[in-house]
Order: structure tokens, then sequence, then C-alpha cells
């Protein structure tokens, strides 16, 4: 058995270091294709708008071992390492110990400094089509997440690309908006730092909602998995995973953050829908205008993935299942297709609404793992 994973992001390394810690797979018999260096757009999306803390509590990272985490923070003397009631991690040791991990490990070793633009199978064989060469495995697991499909909001469709940037567009630094549009913590980060050097207009479509976590804890273990599991219907589990992330929300201590801002005129936080915008002036719904410079979008991922040519390539190629929503329809153990796993986005119909989230790539290892111990570990 030989495994490609197919993105180094977060939930590419939790994957990765679950199946080594579980002997489910050698080092040499592991890929990780990923075009830069491991966690890079996850680092740099945070590093853009000067997130401090994660919002996750510690348990809630790359290691196998749920106190590892703690147990780095103690053995490198972190200051400040954890805040709140949920010991949130500071970012920079939160990254530190991912770096710690790839490192101990020799992950780099597996490291494949390429793209995936398609994938074929043949004779219980995966060959994956690389921007650079090809590569061949027994089993394939896709574990990209969606943030580079970006929403861009239908309202900025007749203008020029040149006046705005999307967050998750983590090769644009943040440093040239004056207008953010948003309502969750995401937008709030950059706010806070753009902030810094000049006046920033925040639109938002709903007063500021607070809630310490995006997803209730019950949706970790049976107390709400258990309906959801019971719950045939793939049009009422996606109900079920909008009505339970708190999307457009941020915690408390943020908000308080916010409001200080716009009390020291810093920040202009305005509630309204967007009804049009061209290249000077957003217009809302109630006829408000406000002039701009340049817009950043805080709007989330898109939600078509056929926008990702891979995944577009594979449902069309394979006829995978799909649910009304367009994500794939899976089963237990992740499997999408013969010997092709998912996690994230792409996994959530069958995890849950934590399904994108750090604990997502935890639960989807555990599941991933479990279910190629049975297959046996030997070279290609």
């Amino acid at each position: 058995m030989n495994i490609i994973i197919i993105g180094g992001g977060i939930h590419g390394i939790t994957i990765a270091l679950r199946l080594l810690q579980d002997h489910v797979i050698t080092k040499e018999a592991l890929q990780i294709m990923e075009p830069g260096p491991y966690t890079q757009q996850w680092q740099q999306i945070t590093s853009n708008i000067d997130m401090d803390y994660l919002r996750s509590p510690l348990v809630h990272h790359v290691h196998p071992n749920p106190y590892d985490l703690k147990k780095f923070a103690k053995t490198n003397e972190y200051t400040q390492a954890f805040s709140g009631y949920y010991q949130r991690p500071q970012l920079e040791m939160f990254n530190d110990h991912i770096q710690n991990a790839i490192k101990e490990n020799d992950l780099e070793d597996c490291h494949v400094y390429d793209k995936a633009v398609a994938l074929t199978k043949e004779n219980h064989l995966w060959t994956v089509t690389g921007e650079s060469g090809t590569y061949q495995a027994s089993h394939i697991i896709l574990a990209t997440g969606l943030n580079h499909v970006h929403h861009i909001p239908d309202f900025l469709s007749a203008v020029s690309p040149a006046r705005y940037q999307h967050i998750f567009d983590y090769q644009q630094p943040l440093n040239k908006a004056d207008v953010v549009i948003g309502g969750g913590i995401t937008a709030c980060h950059a706010v806070r730092k753009l902030a810094a050097d000049r006046p920033v207009t925040l639109i938002m479509r709903h007063d500021i909602r607070c809630h310490e976590l995006d997803a209730e804890p019950g949706w970790l273990g049976p107390k709400n998995m258990k309906a959801f599991n019971q719950t045939q219907s793939y049009v009422t589990r996606r109900e079920m995973i909008k009505e339970a992330r708190h999307r457009g929300s941020m915690p408390m201590h943020l908000k308080q953050s916010l409001k200080y801002l716009e009390v020291k005129g810093k920040v202009n936080i305005i509630k309204g829908d967007i009804k049009k915008v061209d290249d000077q002036i957003i217009t809302l719904t109630d006829g408000r205008e406000i002039s701009y410079h340049r817009i950043a979008l805080a709007t989330g991922c898109g939600s078509d993935l056929c926008q990702d040519p891979l995944f577009s390539q594979l449902i069309q190629t394979y006829q995978l299942p799909t649910a009304s929503c367009g994500f794939p329809v899976v089963s237990h153990n992740l499997e999408w297709f013969d010997q092709l796993y998912v996690s994230g986005p792409l996994a959530e119909l069958e995890l849950g609404p934590v399904s994108r989230n750090i604990i997502g790539g935890r639960k989807a290892a555990e599941r991933i793992a479990e279910a190629l111990k049975q297959a046996p570990v030997s070279s290609f």
C-alpha cells in the first residue's frame, strides 16, 4: 500500500501523523503533495490578519496525542501560551508545534512540491497528474480544503478585480484596504490590523454575533451527532450543519476590541445590505453610499466544488456521488470512491459541522486510519 495525501495543510499533516503513529503506513510509502511549504496558506492568512490566538481549544491541533500541545508549551516555556476559558492556543506557539511535529517525524522527506490537477484510476492504481509530474499510489486522501475557492459576492461582478481582494487570497498582503466586508471573526481580525494605520469601515449585514466557538461543543460527540448520524436525508443534514455553524460570529473579547476601536474613531461599523458596487462607491439597499479605495472581503469559501478543477474532473469522470448541495456523499470511513478518501469540507455530510475545523482533521484522521489498518503495509 502506498498513499498520496493531496494537501499539506493542517488536515493533511494531521492525517499523515496519525497514519504514521498507528503504523498504518511507513514514511517511505507516504507522499504529501503541496506546491509550497507545509501549512503555508494557513500561516500566511493568519499572519496577514495578525491573528494572535486561535478560536479552538488547546486539545485541537495536528498531533495524535490531544495533550501534546500543552506539553510542548510547558517544555518550551511559552509565556501566555493559552487564553480564556477554552484555553485557546497562541498562534505562534501553535505554528511552532506543527513545525516541530513535521521535523520529529521527518515529514519533509514525504513532501512532493507539486499541485495535483487530475486524478485517474486504472487496475486498482491511482495516478495523480501534477503541474510538474505524475505520481502513483494505491490510496488517495483529499485534504485540500476549500480556502482556495473564494466566495465573491455578486455585487462585485462589475468591479475591477484590482479594487478588491479576498482575505483568503494569501499571496496578497492585507495593507491597502479601507473597507472590510464581512461579519465574522476573520473580518474582525482584518479590521483590527488595518485600523492601526488608517480609519477603516466595516460593512456587515447583521449585528455583531458573539459565540465563543464556531459550533457548540455538543457537536464533538454523541450529544448532537447521534441525531445527525441517524438522519438519512442529506438535505436535512445540510440544514443541520448550516444551523449549527455560527457563521459570521466572533468571541466576546473580539467584539469588545472592535467596539473600542469604534469609540476611538478608528473603525466605522455599518450594518446594511449592499445593493451595488462600482469602482469608487458602495451603495446600500437603503440608499447610503460609502466611498472606498480598496475592499477586503471576509466572505468565506465558495460552495461550488466545480470551481476547483480537480474536484470537477473527479466528479465528472467517475460520476462520484454528491448530495443536492453538491458536496460528496461518503461512507462512514470517509471513502468517496474506491480507495479515495476525503477530509475537511468534503467530509462534512458525514462528520458534521466541525468537519472543516482543526478537530475535523483529527476526526477524519481517526476514521481513515481505522479503515486503512485492514490493508497490508508494504512498499509500492
